[in-house]
């Protein structure tokens, strides 16, 4: 089974719609990055929401070698601190404790799982962050954004000799992505830990950037811009004063379909907003797929068309942006291990039961 920007909402359903507190994961072969960022914050979701998810992680070799080298078990364990300079303090430390997995298997249309949230200690996990383009960094504060940015930049330049032109693009796509977290992902101040994230892996055929947090979303975001002509009927736009209430109409997936395709934004400065809409341009027309997910609508649009859809209810914004690798000038050089299309590696032996987390 393949954890994707598809197959995902499978995990979300079963946890947020069908309230199961326990997944298993354990047929799992290869999580995309975007995935891996869901999955991170749905376990954070539950925990803070008193109800922790009992969870077994992949037992696939590979895949686990490649969750350890993205730091998703640094980023799980680390959302135990209260306060982002903690998790940032700790977001490098390996690591050490065993694990393995029990069965997934689909059951009338749903998957049932579950993990612990430990990293195997045999498999090296410092040694292979190089086999990754960039591993989970948090995106607190707007400060860090410029650093972060330079960071992914120079890991996928490391990696392969690109095209100037493209290269100048997708920094602009990193700093405006990145920039909307600490802008906009709590925005009304009502939001205890908002979580943004990012990570970027490739395959052999495309570069994946993935961007998540669980902030307000897009509609309540919509919600705090002044504008006329919309109801105030939303459920959930309490406490955000009149300027919130002018938004208060719109669906998540209005909202999504506003600022995705129309280029609005809470801001009505003529200078904000459109970031989103010319980023979905952009990466359309380099033939790449754009899936971006806010509340319960979900924009998921390839080559092939595509459309907004209902998902499962889930706070904040999650994007993901595949671009070929043509777009860059990358040839056929080797890619990155494990997330993607794993390969095989030697067994693992290790195994427990499974924690809450």
């Amino acid at each position: 089974m393949r954890l994707t920007s598809e197959t995902i909402e499978d995990v979300l359903d079963l946890v947020l719609v069908q309230a199961e507190r326990s997944i298993d994961l354990r047929d799992v072969g290869s999580i995309d990055a975007y995935a891996l960022l869901l999955l991170d914050l749905v376990v954070r979701h539950a925990r803070e929401s008193g109800a922790p998810l009992r969870v077994t992680w992949p037992e696939s070799p590979s895949v686990r070698r490649w969750m350890t080298a993205m730091r998703f078990f640094v980023d799980v364990k680390t959302g135990l601190a209260s306060r982002p300079a903690e998790r940032n303090a700790a977001q490098g430390t390996r690591v050490e404790s065993g694990g393995t997995a029990s069965a997934s298997e689909r059951v009338a249309g749903s998957f049932v799982l579950g993990a612990d949230v430990s990293a195997p200690s045999a498999l090296g996990a410092c040694d292979l962050v190089a086999s990754t383009l960039a591993p989970i960094v948090s995106i607190d504060r707007e400060d860090d954004v410029s650093r972060l940015v330079g960071s992914f930049d120079d890991r996928l330049s490391d990696r392969y000799p690109m095209d100037e032109s493209p290269r100048r693009r997708f920094l602009r796509i990193l700093l405006e992505l990145f920039q909307n977290i600490p802008q906009h992902a709590n925005a009304t101040g009502d939001v205890l830990d908002p979580h943004g994230i990012a990570a970027m892996h490739d395959d052999e055929h495309s570069v994946v950037l993935a961007i998540a947090d669980k902030g307000i979303g897009l509609a309540r975001s919509l919600g705090l811009r002044s504008s006329p002509g919309l109801r105030p009927d939303s459920p959930g736009q309490a406490g955000l004063g009149q300027a919130g209430l002018q938004h208060a109409g719109l669906s998540d997936a209005d909202a999504l379909r506003a600022v995705v395709f129309d280029g609005r934004s809470r801001f009505r400065d003529p200078g904000r907003g459109h970031e989103l809409e010319r980023i979905f341009r952009l990466v359309r027309s380099w033939e790449g797929t754009v899936v971006v997910r806010s509340g319960s609508a979900l924009l998921f649009q390839s080559e092939t068309g595509g459309d907004v859809v209902d998902v499962a209810p889930f706070p904040g914004v999650q994007i993901a942006l595949s671009i070929p690798r043509a777009v860059f000038g990358i040839g056929e050089a080797a890619f990155g291990e494990g997330g993607v299309e794993p390969r095989g590696d030697p067994g693992f032996n290790e195994g427990d039961e499974g924690d809450d987390v």
